[in-house]
């Protein structure tokens, strides 16, 4: 889910090398935070994006400014800048943000998977979620989740949920969330996958939905639990 910077500003432009120039930036950060070379909390030196770019300094502030309004980054009292690193409280409160639109998700999705192309795109990225419980790589749960909420989402064609699918950087939540899940719970999160999963090719949208919020509840309630352990139960 990436951001496409149209225009520089100004009008009557005919395309200069500006706005692409500023999506290049836009574009190496964000696969960076996805490849994980870039972590929550890394300082980020314009200079060096100006060298690999082939650059001028313009272009690489104005797409890390981009990315500072879009939450992503977060610019510094001395004038460098570092991918911005959620709080513990950050995360419970896009948690719960992310239950309620993914859940109305699921419930729009599911009447639309009376088509056999519809159901068999949901198996897939389904399937793609079990696979992990193979590698259990963290990282690779929490992007094939976003796969299923993705592949929801156009099955639905919800448009302000497509919009706020395609221009939220989830892979930025995620490198933060792998720090802590899914832990121990792999089979825990895998089992409500598979419960979630067969009410929706049975096409059960409040079933489906009741399944994950039921899910998400007591992953934030994990997540509140930790946040009190770290304040000494305050």
């Amino acid at each position: 889910m990436g951001t496409t910077v149209i225009g520089n500003g100004t009008t009557g432009d005919k395309g200069t090398a500006a706005p692409s120039a500023v999506q290049r930036v836009i574009d190496l950060v964000l696969a960076r935070i996805r490849s994980g070379e870039y972590a929550p909390g890394q300082i980020i030196v314009a200079r060096d994006l100006m060298s690999e770019l082939g650059l001028s300094k313009a272009p690489v502030r104005e797409g890390i400014h981009v990315l500072v309004g879009e939450g992503v980054m977060e610019l510094l009292p001395n004038r460098s800048a570092r991918i911005r690193k959620l709080s513990a409280i950050d995360m419970i409160d896009f948690a719960e943000f992310w239950a309620a639109i993914s859940g109305l998700n699921i419930r729009l999705a599911a009447p639309k998977l009376e088509r056999a192309e519809n159901r068999e795109k949901v198996r897939k990225a389904l399937d793609r979620i079990e696979a992990t419980g193979r590698n259990r790589v963290p990282y690779e749960f929490f992007m094939a989740v976003g796969n299923l909420h993705s592949t929801l989402a156009g099955i639905a064609q919800n448009r302000f949920i497509l919009e706020f699918m395609r221009g939220t950087h989830l892979a930025h939540f995620y490198r933060h969330l792998e720090r802590g899940f899914p832990g121990s719970y792999w089979d825990t999160h895998l089992s409500a996958f598979r419960r979630l999963g067969e009410a929706l090719v049975q096409g059960e949208g409040e079933r489906a939905q009741r399944a994950y919020a039921k899910h998400m509840r007591w992953a934030i309630g994990l997540m509140r639990q930790g946040v009190s352990t770290e304040n000494g139960g305050r």
